[in-house]
């Protein structure tokens, strides 16, 4: 008989033993982790939670084609709210009172050339509910620098596009994470109140 062959059998036994330990003992490590997170209150993202005054919502005052908007309708959509089309359904009215992008010079060179410009983004606005009363107003402000290049144009206004794009989608996740907070009862501005 080889022993050669022998040898390498009892080997490759052995390596298909360890690898049997090693997987069982992966999967003890892994079960014993998820206890533990599971005790300590930890869950893995899923669905997100919101207030109970948000669980329909009421968005006026945006374009359906507004990057905030298609940024927050998504947010929403994998969330437990749900976005109503009309606003009697809706257990919260958003009202955005201004949303506009700014662009301002930001770095001049010494012959009076713009080398670089910042983008602002500001958006205004305040919730209503059912009874009337609202939150005062709010905003959100988010700025980007971007470099301008006379000679490149085209690259230019393409890199301002995206830079706008990118402004409005991240102003649309900070306005969902405002929805995500409780109201506070104590702010609330009465229906005939006129501030």
């Amino acid at each position: 008989m080889d022993t050669t062959w022998v040898r390498t059998s009892r080997q490759s036994a052995g390596m298909r033993g360890l690898s049997r330990a090693l997987s069982l003992g992966v999967a003890m490590a892994l079960a014993a982790a998820m206890v533990v997170t599971s005790g300590c209150g930890y869950h893995l993202r899923g669905v997100t939670e919101v207030d109970p005054s948000f669980e329909r919502v009421y968005v006026s005052g945006l374009s359906s084609s507004d990057p905030v908007y298609r940024t927050l309708a998504a947010e929403i959509d994998k969330s437990e709210a749900v976005l109503v089309d009309d606003r009697r359904d809706a257990t919260a009215r958003l009202v955005v009172e201004g949303n506009s992008v700014e662009q301002r010079a930001s770095v001049v060179d010494p012959s009076a050339d713009v080398r670089q410009y910042e983008l602002l983004h500001e958006l205004r606005y305040h919730i209503e509910l059912p009874d009337g009363s609202r939150t005062p107003s709010r905003q959100i402000s988010q700025a980007r620098n971007y470099n301008y290049d006379p000679t490149g144009v085209l690259a230019s206004s393409s890199n301002e596009g995206q830079i706008r794009r990118e402004l409005g989608e991240l102003v649309g996740q900070l306005l969902f994470y405002r929805l995500l907070a409780p109201i506070d009862p104590d702010t609330l501005i009465a229906p005939d109140d006129g501030r």
